[in-house]
């Protein structure tokens, strides 16, 4: 059920399409199972404490706004969260089978939606594909998703020596985010993610990385010279930093003028403009949408639970760790409000939450046999 709504993301055509799937295939039978089964366990995971704790603290806000509709937004992070660590399978969703597929879908995704575009004229090659065509439409997100499913997948591909697929993959990514979708967000991520592998390189074989890195940089410098001229490579860079600095400023004044304890309200829209014309639409920044919406508690709760989620996943060796990890990282640069109905947030802050307090969940089980 959880691999059909993922999947929605790519083949669903609408919002509703998704979150019907998530309704109906998550959320009536996991209430239903969680019920029967008394919670299957996971209030006896300390892990699920401080999601309840994070989650029970939008309330507040909820009812400072009366607005009804985020209590229901409010039950449905809880049932995602709650069904991924009470029922999912840990070995499956750490399989090959899944951690590839997840991989190539996106890519066949990104990659064919940019041959049809090039092909119809739609967009020119070398511009950037703005938009893709089914749920996962912001090309950031999707860079950021792809990005974090190589993440997954490298261990696995290293570790069974796929080192023809593993730099195919790595390849593809880079392509992706840099000509394709030319989403710099995403480039963070990828310098993050080589960096963790370059410093876990070099403390297990220094020589033989120090070598390839050094290879890599000669490759990049040579690379660079060939494409630095073109078109495209300057429309990456000419964007600046896209206000990010600016609308950080923005918002973290709105929610210090706002109070710092309970933010500005989840109805809160910011009336000041960049260049004199420009609104601004969210904060580009999950941390400073926590703290501008429902205020400094949400904020700390939020960076609790993942701090705990990557000590969890680092103390079980769980790649879904570096997924997170990896998100949010870039969703330091783009990202909304993660409390609401089914979104690309989902997939990258909750989907690899859920599978870590998934996996603490069969740790400690295994622990009391």
């Amino acid at each position: 059920m959880l691999c059909l709504f993922l999947l929605s993301f790519i083949v669903g055509w609408s919002s509703k399409w998704t979150n019907n799937l998530f309704y109906g295939l998550m959320v009536l039978p996991g209430l239903f199972f969680l019920i029967k089964e008394r919670g299957n366990g996971l209030l006896k995971q300390p892990l699920m404490w401080g999601w309840l704790a994070f989650l029970l603290w939008f309330v507040v806000p909820a009812a400072i706004a009366g607005h009804l509709q985020f209590y229901k937004h409010i039950f449905y992070v809880l049932m995602f969260v709650m069904v991924l660590g009470a029922f999912t399978e840990p070995r499956f969703f750490r399989s090959p089978l899944f951690v590839r597929a997840q991989f190539w879908i996106l890519a066949v995704y990104i990659f064919a939606w940019a041959v049809y575009s090039w092909a119809t004229g739609e967009y020119a090659v070398g511009s950037r594909v703005a938009l893709l065509p089914a749920r996962l439409q912001n090309v950031i997100y999707a860079g950021i998703w792809l990005l974090c499913a190589l993440a997954l997948a490298l261990p696995f591909w290293l570790r069974e020596r796929k080192f023809v697929e593993a730099g195919l993959a790595v390849a593809f990514s880079l392509f992706a985010v840099v000509y394709i979708l030319q989403a710099r967000t995403a480039l963070v991520g990828a310098v993050f993610l080589a960096g963790i592998w370059v410093l876990y390189g070099i403390y297990h074989k220094p020589r033989q990385v120090g070598g390839g890195v050094a290879i890599s940089l000669v490759l990049m410098g040579l690379l660079f010279l060939a494409v630095h001229n073109d078109a495209w490579y300057q429309a990456l860079w000419t964007r600046g930093d896209s206000y990010r600095i600016e609308i950080f400023e923005v918002m973290v004044g709105e929610w210090h003028r706002c109070g710092w304890v309970l933010g500005c309200g989840i109805d809160f829209h910011t009336t000041q403009v960049l260049d004199g014309w420009m609104p601004i639409q969210h904060p580009h920044n999950i941390f400073v949408s926590l703290g501008l919406y429902s205020g400094a508690v949400a904020l700390v709760l939020f960076i609790a639970v993942m701090a705990a989620s990557l000590w969890q996943a680092w103390r079980m060796r769980d790649e879904w760790g570096v997924y997170l990890a990896c998100a949010l990282v870039m969703l330091n640069f783009d990202g909304g409000l993660l409390i609401g109905n089914p979104d690309e947030l989902w997939p990258l802050v909750l989907l690899p939450a859920g599978m870590i307090l998934s996996r603490a969940l069969q740790a400690q089980r295994q622990a009391l046999v």
